[in-house]
């Protein structure tokens, strides 16, 4: 007897769970389908980390069945939570309590959404600059930026290019925009010609050449030195601009894998 009692309770129980019945709105200041900056908001699910969203079925008229989707290690889960009308209808008192959720609202809770806001910073930082970048296995890969598309990072290190999906870097150091300090560029080139000079002038010392070939060492050290300004402008302009760095918790690295 006990036996079919707990079969019946079961078979009931997956109907309810099987069915998906009208989808019913948590509240007017929600919608249909509650995401992550509104249940971060309103503090519906608190306790689901890696929350996306969550649709709410009236399958019955004493019966509400939540359909949550959240991210757990790399992988999009569903999860389902059932409620009576009365546990319901206390949820949607305390939304309902609340103000609306305005544009601003959503952009400070945003940030506190962090790997919303991963693709977007990723597709801003310019191309062709140094970064480092500190994976999930605990490795350190520093090169140049080459490219970002697809979730994919390719970073040029010394030895080879590197491809690195964004849900494997747990954060990434780089200069959200080079400074151009125009008043450094003479300077720069002058300080590079006389140090090509000075070392022309080395070399003439330790060989002594014939008084033709000292002045053209000592053109070829100018024109070197030259040359290299244009070079150690571009990498001071580098080096002087503010450095950005951005993170991401376990968590936030799994919820991108989508």
């Amino acid at each position: 007897m006990k036996t079919a009692k707990f079969i019946l309770t079961a078979f009931f129980g997956a109907i309810i769970f099987g069915q998906k019945g009208e989808i019913i709105p948590l509240s007017q200041k929600v919608g249909l389908t509650l995401d992550a900056e509104e249940n971060l908001f309103y503090n519906v699910y608190s306790d689901i980390d890696g929350f996306e969203s969550a649709q709410f079925y009236e399958v019955s008229i004493k019966t509400v069945i939540t359909r949550i989707t959240y991210v757990q290690y790399a992988q999009q889960k569903t999860s389902k939570r059932k409620y009576t009308m009365m546990e319901f209808l206390r949820m949607k008192e305390a939304v309902d309590v609340q103000p609306f959720i305005t544009a601003e609202d959503r952009r400070m809770v945003k940030e506190n959404l962090t790997y919303l806001q991963t693709d977007e910073i990723l597709d801003g930082i310019q191309e062709d600059q140094y970064v480092t970048i500190h994976h999930r296995s605990g490795r350190r890969i520093r090169g140049t930026l080459k490219k970002y598309s697809d979730k994919m990072l390719a970073i040029q290190t010394p030895v080879s290019l590197e491809k690195i999906p964004i849900w494997d870097m747990e954060s990434i150091s780089y200069r959200e925009s080079i400074k151009n300090r125009s008043s450094w560029e003479y300077p720069l080139y002058a300080f590079s010609a006389l140090a090509g000079l000075a070392l022309a002038e080395g070399w003439n010392e330790q060989t002594r050449p014939y008084i033709d070939s000292i002045w053209h060492y000592r053109f070829l050290g100018a024109m070197s030195g030259l040359l290299a300004g244009s070079e150690a402008f571009q990498t001071f302009n580098v080096l002087t601009s503010p450095k950005k760095y951005f993170a991401l918790t376990p968590e936030e690295m799994d919820r991108l894998k989508e």
